[in-house]
């Protein structure tokens, strides 16, 4: 099986699922809005938006539509990856993707790339309008840059996520475990807040990240920082490199461990 037949499995299912439950295209779209009106309902009760300003240099709509997007599209690309072994365990599904020919590698790097499109559809119901009312006709522009950047993020962030799933899924219980390991990755990668703002040790930490760096130039061109765009574009690529045999041996080992324990089918 082919890369493309891969691909072409993944967005039936994802689509099929997708007109199904209507709802979950609904959330997807609301969710940047949601998040950054919840966000400024706890900022305005315990302060002033001049305060914001003041020490990012940025309005607080901006920062946090920007950052809820960021958010949801870095986690849209990263659960399929984490959660669907599970979901195949759970199925009795497992069981047969074991044991079929398809590269590993490919397989679930073939996964993400459904949802890449919907976070173009999310970019464009999102952070565009909000960045056109703010910013006028060259808010179009820098939302359009975002969203590659973030697009960009995404697909580095894949063999990361593979290495991260295999490793997780080797200890029990590892639904705990990847629920307490993702807000911490989102944390470290500075989604929350800008990581050239965090300690040492914590950027440190987070540059074992490949979108770390993407999250970096998206939140320095925001702020009017300067910004080594060239080297931290090479560091991101570098660690994708890095991690896609890393994750091949993470998947791997898994599925070695899977069989010597046995496979639930039913």
């Amino acid at each position: 099986m082919s890369f493309t037949d891969i691909l072409r499995a993944e967005f039936k299912l994802e689509y099929n699922d997708m007109l199904r439950r209507k709802s979950v295209l609904f959330m997807l779209i609301m969710y940047p809005y949601l998040f950054t009106l919840f966000a400024l309902f706890i900022g305005y009760a315990g302060g002033s938006p001049e305060v914001f300003v003041e020490k990012f240099g940025l309005n607080p709509v901006l920062y946090l539509i920007t950052s809820s997007y960021i958010l949801m599209s870095i986690l849209a690309s990263v659960d399929v990856l984490l959660w669907r072994p599970l979901y195949d365990s759970e199925n009795g599904t497992l069981v047969y993707i074991i044991s079929s020919p398809v590269n590993r590698l490919k397989y679930y790097m073939a996964l993400p790339f459904p949802r890449y499109t919907e976070l173009l559809l999310m970019g464009a119901t999102s952070i565009l309008p909000v960045y056109v009312y703010y910013y006028g006709l060259e808010g179009v522009l820098l939302s359009l840059l975002v969203i590659t950047l973030i697009a960009v993020g995404c697909v580095l962030m894949v063999p990361f996520a593979i290495f991260v799933a295999g490793v997780c899924h080797r200890v029990g219980e590892s639904w705990r475990i990847i629920n307490i390991v993702r807000p911490i990755v989102m944390i470290l990668m500075g989604v929350y807040y800008p990581r050239f703002y965090i300690p040492l040790i914590g950027y440190i930490i987070g540059s074992l990240i490949p979108s770390s760096f993407i999250v970096e130039i998206i939140q320095r061109t925001l702020l009017h920082l300067e910004s080594n765009t060239h080297l931290l574009m090479a560091i991101a690529f570098t660690l994708f490199f890095l991690y896609l045999p890393a994750g091949a041996w993470s998947i791997k080992a898994w599925e070695v461990k899977k069989v010597k324990e046995g496979v639930k089918i039913s």
